[in-house]
């Protein structure tokens, strides 16, 4: 791996390598920031630098050539311990931290950062999901951050700052990653050969809010076809509010009795909603759209009235997606919220019909 396969976070590997340049890298780091940015890209990179057998160990470099710079390629390296929730839990297991019940205390990831290394000086441990981690797991893991031993480092990631407890905080040095530029998750998506063309890698990449992961989902054929027919729906003058909640309830209730995938699938549509009104708003502000579309072009001049009455009444619309989501949010029926939302988008646009 090498600086140029990190994307939009040069600030903070700059950062890194003047710490290590002057000796001052902390044993334990917090990379606190946005699903999908590279937080654990970055973390991997910093560790394959401290590995490397060729570069100075106060440089943010590696050679790529020797055994551990390979090992670490292939994700083999021996004193790299890396944990993350899986899948199907919602809280980090507190056997990945001090071992199982049966092994207590002699497996996990504190047993590990106790053993001595099995190559060079250093291990490494990379905690992805720490946010997850609940009070049992977070106090386990004090111990482990509060008597560091020398060479070791942790690095603890996580998408939620405000989960992590004040104590686990304390005794790590922050680093805040933001959000990747749209031209920056393009970029990287046709890189990893995950858009069929340079057009929908950047359509997927607006919508992505910055993160790679988000818009790798909104690659997926069903949300693909379920944005398109949103956006037939709502492009229609005069608006027909009974179709539009029938396609989004149909669209949610498609994915089953899980809840929680239900309103992740609602926050699509209304993220898809969002962003076509937003496109909306641009062109008829006479601002360049991020996109050249015909249907939004024919949308807005299908608003009658002046350009501020065009954009007063977007803007509406806009704010009462905002209030959909925040009533889903707060665990509000989804169907009834769904149909209340058609409703007044049909009373917002009434005037053009």
């Amino acid at each position: 791996m090498t600086t140029d396969q990190i994307r939009g976070h040069q600030t903070i590997l700059e950062m890194l390598d003047r710490a290590l340049s002057r000796g001052r890298l902390p044993h334990a780091l917090l990379f606190a920031g946005p699903v999908g940015v590279g937080k654990n890209r970055v973390a991997r990179y910093l560790a394959q630098c401290l590995f490397c057998e060729q570069t100075p160990s106060d440089q943010l470099s590696c050679c790529r050539e020797c055994n551990s710079c390979k090992q670490m390629a292939a994700g083999t390296h021996p004193d790299l311990i890396s944990i993350e929730c899986p899948p199907d839990k919602a809280i980090l297991p507190l056997s990945l931290i001090i071992g199982s019940e049966e092994r207590r205390g002699r497996e996990g990831v504190c047993y590990e950062m106790s053993l001595r290394p099995m190559t060079g000086n250093r291990r490494i441990a990379v905690i992805d999901d720490a946010d997850k981690m609940n009070a049992e797991s977070a106090n386990a893991l004090l111990k482990t951050l509060e008597e560091p031993s020398a060479n070791y480092l942790m690095i603890l990631i996580a998408s939620e700052l405000d989960a992590i407890l004040p104590t686990i905080r304390s005794r790590c040095q922050l680093i805040r990653f933001a959000e990747l530029s749209a031209d920056d998750v393009s970029e990287l998506l046709l890189e990893h050969q995950l858009a069929e063309s340079p057009e929908q890698a950047q359509q997927v990449a607006r919508l992505s809010g910055g993160s790679l992961d988000v818009a790798s989902q909104l690659l997926d054929e069903n949300l693909q076809e379920l944005r398109t027919s949103i956006t037939r729906l709502l492009c229609q003058h005069p608006f027909r509010p009974q179709a539009f909640s029938q396609a989004v309830i149909k669209a949610v209730d498609d994915i089953g009795g899980n809840t929680a995938a239900q309103r992740k699938t609602a926050h699509w549509i209304l993220h898809f909603c969002a962003d076509f009104y937003h496109q909306a708003l641009q062109t008829a502000a006479g601002h360049e759209s991020a996109v050249n579309n015909a249907q939004i072009d024919k949308f807005v001049n299908g608003f009658p009235g002046s350009t501020e009455d065009r954009i007063e009444k977007l803007g509406s619309l806009l704010d009462r997606l905002l209030e959909t989501e925040e009533q889903i949010d707060r665990n509000a029926t989804i169907s009834l919220c769904i149909e209340n939302l058609s409703e007044d988008l049909r009373s917002l646009q009434k005037s053009t019909s």
